[in-house]
């Protein structure tokens, strides 16, 4: 009897033992499976961070390609707006001449009316004068007068007719100059 109990216990150590390996084993497969579970997520999360990372890469270049476009075209403004800063420094000075000369314009139009008003008094009263026989004759002896007047001076010599045609007399004072 001996032998069949060693033999029974032999065989509960034995199928305790399988049944020990059998419950390990199960739980090796749920961890196994766990971690390829894990694992599957963790490719997933790998391949989507991967594709962010594409998206993203692409995106940069994308920007450095505008970031590029906008730097040429605001290097083309810059030329432009210096251009037109040019051209307004060229106006405003073109400006500025001809509105000094338009102030000219406008004074010598001033001077210009004043000029033709006082030739038009003038005009009125010469034909005022002219229009009556009284003032014509009146004027025509004044002219007459200086007619006679001009024939009897010096026409512009120093010596006519061996007599000198300025004053004889000439009056030269001497001032002493102040003592210090």
């Amino acid at each position: 009897m001996k032998k069949e109990l060693i033999k029974n216990i032999t065989i509960v150590f034995l199928l305790t033992l399988i049944i020990f390996v059998i419950f390990k084993y199960i739980l090796a497969l749920r961890e196994i499976d766990g971690l390829s579970n894990y694992l599957n997520q963790e490719k997933e999360q790998a391949a989507t961070l991967e594709n962010e990372k594409q998206n993203l890469l692409q995106d940069i270049e994308k920007r450095k390609g505008l970031e590029q476009e906008l730097n040429a075209n605001l290097k083309a403004g810059r030329i432009k707006l210096t251009k037109l800063f040019a051209e307004n420094n060229e106006k405003q000075k073109a400006f500025d001449e001809l509105n000094s000369r338009y102030s000219l314009l406008k004074i010598e139009n001033t001077a210009l009316k004043e000029q033709k008003e006082q030739i038009s008094q003038e005009n009125e009263s010469l034909k005022a004068e002219l229009s009556s026989i009284k003032e014509l004759k009146n004027t025509i002896t004044e002219l007459n007068e200086h007619k006679d007047q001009a024939e009897k001076g010096n026409k512009g010599f120093l010596i006519k007719d061996s007599q000198f045609t300025y004053p004889a007399k000439v009056k030269i004072e001497v001032v002493p100059a102040s003592q210090k």
